[in-house]
């Protein structure tokens, strides 16, 4: 199988099994846990985070080395490096994204 496949052809080829990873519609964009008001939440939540922070490191590290260039390329400028991890940052973009996909 050539790897220069397009999704689209990709999709024809395997109709049942791979479709839902080709759509940038809001069902399938990642979608923030609510946050629960009890303790056990809230001390879990935490410690996914304290778990979640080299990772979040790792990744602003990398960002942070991009040209202002590159990062445009993605859609990010040098001051919302600082937000890429904010819940409503993301949702923000997500709408965004929704939006350009509709054609509006």
């Amino acid at each position: 199988m050539s790897a220069h496949i397009a999704k689209e052809e990709m999709a024809l080829l395997m109709p049942n099994s791979l479709t839902h990873y080709f759509k940038d519609e809001p069902e399938y964009l990642v979608v923030p846990e609510p946050a629960g008001t009890s303790l056990f939440s809230r001390i879990g939540a935490a410690v996914r985070w304290v778990i979640n922070l080299p990772a979040r490191r790792s990744v602003m590290d990398e960002l942070g080395s991009l040209s202002d260039h590159e990062l445009a390329d993605i859609g990010l400028s040098r001051s919302e490096l600082t937000r890429v991890f904010d819940a409503d940052f993301a949702a923000e973009r997500g709408r965004l994204a929704a939006r350009r996909s509709a054609g509006m």
